[in-house]
Order: C-alpha cells, then sequence, then structure tokens
C-alpha cells in the first residue's frame, strides 16, 4: 500500500481515472453478483410445481434479466479494457516522456552522470514493466476483488456455514502460495532489472564501437559478450514468465475441492427441500464458474506485482533521485550576445573531490578572436572548452561574460569530433532540431562551410536531399563541413571545435582549416587540437599541463618559450 501511495502521487493528470476505473469495477461486480444471484429464483420458479402470478414471477423473465445482465456486465468489460488500455498507455507516455524531460532539461554534468546504457533501461524497460506489470494488475486486481468480494458476500448471506468454511480453506491456500513463490518472484525481478540493463550495456558497446570492432577483429569477442547478457536476461525473463503461469494449475484441483464442500453442506441443509436444493446447487455452480477464474486472475496478478516490487522500489528511488514531478520545464533559452570578452578568473573544477580537472584558470578571451586548445591527453582541455560552453559550473572562480556574471546563455556552435548524422535532409541536419528551418540561413551557413556547391552539384534536390542511409553518403571532410554549417546556422557568438580535425587526412584538414580561417574575425574560435597544425593560424595558442595553463602565446612564440609545446611540434611534425 506505502508502495501504491508513493506511486499514486506520480500520476499527476491520470489520478481521478484512477478513482473512475475503481468506480467501474464496482460496478461490474454488482452485474456479476445479480447474475449469480438471480439463477436461485430463477431455477426454484422454474421448478415450482404451482406457478406464481406475475410478470417478475416468470421464469422465462428472470431468465432473460439474467442474459442481459450478463451481456450489459461483458460490454462493460469490454469498454473497461478499452480504457485501461487507454490509461496505462497514457500513464507510461507521461512517465516515459518526464524522464526524457529530465534528461534532456538537467544539467549536462548531472545527465552525462547516467550511463546510456541506464537511459535506455529506464526508458525501454523500467517504465514499461512497472506500468503493465504493477498498475495494470492493481488495475485488473481492483475489478476481481470486486467482483469476488461481492459474489462472497452473497454466498455468506444465502450459505453462511458452507461460504466461511469454503473461504477460509481458500484463503489459506491463497496465503500459502503467496509466501511460496512471493520471496521466488522478488529475487527473479530484482535480477531480471540487472540484467536488462547489462544486455543494453553489451549492445552499446558492440554496436557504439562497430568500427574499432570492425578494425580489431573482435567481432566475436562483441558478440559472446552480447550473447551471454541476453541469453542470461531470456533466462530470468522465462522464470518469471513460468512462475506466474503456475497459480491457474494450483488453484484449479483446490477449487474442485472446495465446491465438493459447498455442495456438501448445502445438500445437509436442504435435503428435505428437492427445489431448494437444485437451486442452491444451480447457484453454487453458477458462482464458482464466477468465482474460479476470477480466483486464479487474482493469483496471477498478485504474482506479476510481487515480481516488478523491486523494480517498483528502483522506479521510485529514481523518482525521488532525480524529483521528477518537479521537472524544469523545457524552453527556449534567453541568449546573451557577447560585446567584448569573457573570463576565467581563478577558476577551478573536479569531476571528483579527489582529483580536480582544471587548477586556477585565467583567461581572457576577446570577441573574434581565434584561440587553440594544446596538451597532452588528460591535460584539461575539453574541460576548459566545457566550462566555456557552459556544460559545467565551476566549484570555484568567476566566470565572467563583458565583465559580469550572466544567467542568459552564450549563443554557442559546438562542432564535435564525431559528428552526429540524423535520418534526415541536409536541411534537416543544418537546421538540427530548430521549429521551422529558414532557407537563406541553411544555404549560407552551407556556404560558409564551403559545403554548399557540391550539394547544388551532386544532389537535384539540392538541401532537401537525403544522402544519409545508414549515415553514409557524405565524406569524413564533407560531414565535417556538414557539422560546421549546422553549427553556424543559428548565427552564434562563439565556434567551439573539439578535436574536430584529429580523424581527418591532411588535405582534408587543410581545408577545414581554411573554413575556420574565412571566419577569423567575424565569429570567436576555440579550437581543441592534437595535431597543431588545426591552430597554427590561432590568434593566442593556450598551452595546458596537469590541468593549468601553463602558457599563452602565438603559434612561434609559444614554440620559442615553452620546451613542453616546441616537443609537442617536433613530434607532430614528424607524425607529418
Amino acid at each position: 500500500m506505502r508502495r501504491f501511495r508513493t506511486f499514486f502521487k506520480y500520476f499527476t493528470k491520470n489520478k481521478k481515472a484512477f478513482l473512475k476505473y475503481s468506480g467501474l469495477s464496482f460496478i461490474a461486480g454488482i452485474l456479476e453478483l445479480f447474475g449469480v444471484a438471480l439463477t436461485y429464483p430463477f431455477i426454484i420458479k422454474l421448478l415450482a410445481k404451482e406457478p406464481q402470478a406475475g410478470f417478475f414471477n416468470s421464469p422465462l423473465i428472470i431468465g432473460l434479466s439474467i442474459i442481459t445482465l450478463f451481456l450489459v456486465k461483458n460490454a462493460l468489460m469490454i469498454f473497461y479494457n478499452y480504457l485501461q488500455a487507454k490509461f496505462t498507455k497514457n500513464i507510461e507516455a507521461e512517465l516515459n516522456l518526464s524522464f526524457m524531460k529530465y534528461f534532456l532539461s538537467s544539467s549536462y554534468q548531472e545527465s552525462s552522470k547516467i550511463s546510456l546504457a541506464q537511459k535506455e533501461n529506464i526508458l525501454g524497460f523500467l517504465i514499461p514493466n512497472v506500468i503493465n506489470n504493477y498498475i495494470l494488475r492493481l488495475l485488473n486486481l481492483n475489478v476481481n476483488f470486486f467482483i469476488f468480494g461481492l459474489i462472497t458476500l452473497f454466498l455468506i448471506i444465502k450459505f453462511p456455514v458452507a461460504t466461511v468454511i469454503t473461504m477460509i480453506f481458500a484463503f489459506v491456500i491463497i496465503g500459502l502460495q503467496n509466501l511460496i513463490f512471493k520471496p521466488k518472484l522478488l529475487k527473479i525481478a530484482n535480477s531480471q532489472s540487472h540484467a536488462s540493463a547489462m544486455y543494453n550495456q553489451r549492445a552499446n558497446e558492440a554496436i557504439l564501437n562497430i568500427k574499432s570492432v570492425k578494425v580489431s577483429n573482435n567481432e566475436k569477442f562483441f558478440y559472446e559478450n552480447y550473447k551471454t547478457a541476453i541469453f542470461n536476461f531470456f533466462k530470468i525473463s522465462r522464470q518469471a514468465l513460468f512462475f506466474n503461469t503456475i497459480p491457474p494449475y494450483v488453484t484449479e484441483p483446490f477449487i474442485i475441492i472446495l465446491l465438493f464442500v459447498l455442495l456438501s453442506v448445502i445438500t445437509i441443509e436442504n435435503f428435505s427441500e428437492p427445489e431448494k436444493l437444485v437451486a442452491s446447487f444451480a447457484v453454487i455452480v453458477s458462482a464458482i464458474f464466477r468465482l474460479s477464474p476470477t480466483i486464479a486472475r487474482i493469483q496471477v496478478n498478485l504474482n506479476g506485482i510481487n515480481s516488478v516490487l523491486s523494480m517498483v522500489d528502483e522506479f521510485l528511488a529514481l523518482c525521488k533521485k532525480f524529483d521528477i514531478q518537479n521537472v524544469k520545464p523545457l524552453k527556449t533559452p534567453d541568449y546573451y550576445e557577447l560585446q567584448d570578452k569573457i573570463e576565467l578568473k581563478n577558476v577551478s573544477f573536479g569531476y571528483t573531490k579527489d582529483k580536480q580537472a582544471l587548477k586556477n584558470i585565467n583567461l581572457t578571451i576577446k570577441k573574434g578572436e581565434f584561440i587553440g586548445i594544446a596538451g597532452l591527453s588528460g591535460a584539461g582541455k575539453t574541460t576548459l572548452a566545457d566550462i566555456i560552453a557552459g556544460l559545467f559550473e565551476p566549484d570555484c572562480g568567476e566566470f565572467l561574460v563583458d565583465g559580469k556574471a550572466q544567467n542568459k546563455q552564450l549563443k554557442i556552435g559546438y562542432i564535435p569530433q564525431e559528428f552526429c548524422i540524423i535520418n534526415g535532409s541536409i536541411k534537416e541536419n543544418v537546421s538540427f532540431g530548430a521549429p521551422e528551418a529558414d532557407y537563406n540561413s541553411i544555404v549560407d551557413a552551407l556556404k560558409k562551410a564551403q559545403l554548399y556547391d557540391f550539394i547544388i552539384e551532386n544532389y537535384k534536390e539540392g538541401i532537401d536531399a537525403n544522402p544519409f542511409v545508414d549515415s553514409t553518403g557524405f565524406s569524413q571532410g564533407q560531414k565535417q563541413r556538414l557539422a560546421i554549417a549546422r553549427a553556424l546556422y543559428s548565427n552564434p557568438d562563439i565556434l567551439i571545435l573539439d578535436e574536430a580535425t584529429s580523424s581527418l587526412d591532411l588535405k582534408t584538414e587543410d581545408e577545414i582549416c581554411s573554413v575556420l580561417n574565412s571566419l577569423k574575425g567575424e565569429k570567436t574560435i576555440i579550437a581543441i587540437a592534437h595535431r597543431l597544425s588545426t591552430i597554427k593560424s590561432a590568434d593566442r595558442i593556450v598551452f595546458m599541463k596537469n590541468a593549468e595553463i601553463r602558457d599563452i602565446a602565438a603559434f612561434d612564440e609559444l614554440i620559442s618559450k615553452n620546451k613542453d609545446f616546441k616537443e609537442l611540434v617536433e613530434l607532430s611534425e614528424i607524425t607529418k
């Protein structure tokens, strides 16, 4: 009950609907009750030696009433099942969207703490399982408990001794089943959640790293990892399915025993009155006919709920951790237009408390400057760029824009090393989620990225062409130009390139450098590069080592004043 109350507050818009379905469940139970209850007078009237006068004393009318009740009840249950399916899927969609909104609206720092496999597991496994095996089963329990309770109440009133004896026996049987199966189902549920996360993780490892997998000839290794994970998941899922199918087969023989007990007691009580005996038998058979599948469904749903309790606890813990009821709304950012400069004063940052990724960073970047960031791996280059991009908040120090701390976001275009192509046209890839794609802005961005002429010459549909079947159709250099066009489309003040040329050949890299040089002065450019030739023409180069800025100067000056940078240049010359 505690879980349900906690879960209930996440229904938000669907709270009233749950109460409405409870009301429909009660009506269904009432109709079932009348269907069973009318069996008794129907048989009495049918077997009466002297038929009684009156419209409602006619066996035909009573029989038609019973048929009508069952038809109405079945029509109601069909409608109820439709509403139930709509209700549960609405909840699933609402919760799924709430979590997706959290992933998108939370800070990059918070979102990056949750792995891709965990996000996929939450959206694709945890939420659907909690809805289908907890909420849906609770609704099914609701209607079946009403039917069971109302028919049982009628039997207690009509046949008190026999029903009480039978119900005590029934509850003992159900209790024993629950006692036997619940611990096993809880264990299975806990294992199933972990197994699902693992098989998602193994799938991502193989698919997202397919190029490295192919080059290293490690297909078999990743296949076996995935095979082990998915077989383990299916093995656990198979156990869950198996244990959920047992209750009807266990319950059925006990139902037959209960039937004999009831009939025996009733025979003793009504032995001298044949009409009442036959009518009582008919009522009992009718009641058992309705109760037998109802009890089985109750047991199946209880087992199903028990099988996901650990998932429900995990889900509720995530709701609390992410404060899913108060997720920030997704809204269009209020950009601040850079006028003069950005400054970092004594900025420090660490991904953990034990190790700093940046130490006492002091840096001023003027509007229109081309700044290169160089250093060995782990020096803090990308972290510095992420601070400037607003992805991370400094642990200490100041980040100033035009001399002030700004709440508004800077307009930044980001060009990553691995460009993500969406399954759409060139136009859609450049506008990248913009509400209304502006044709002139797209063409202008493509021209600045020196890609427009290639598109017009090679694709008759122009920017409406979709050459990205399975992320192919463009060379690596063309994809990188497309990345630059995407970054330029929103007319940003600052361009950040994170190792954007590291995977290109020297000729293509030179072409991309030409694009960057054409933007000098027009845009503030911050380029992280292992290949120093990419930032050779930068106005200044920030050289980093061990999370600190060691020197800032133009390329040639930095060679003469910094030994470590000079060694990097010499190594890069050897590599060429």
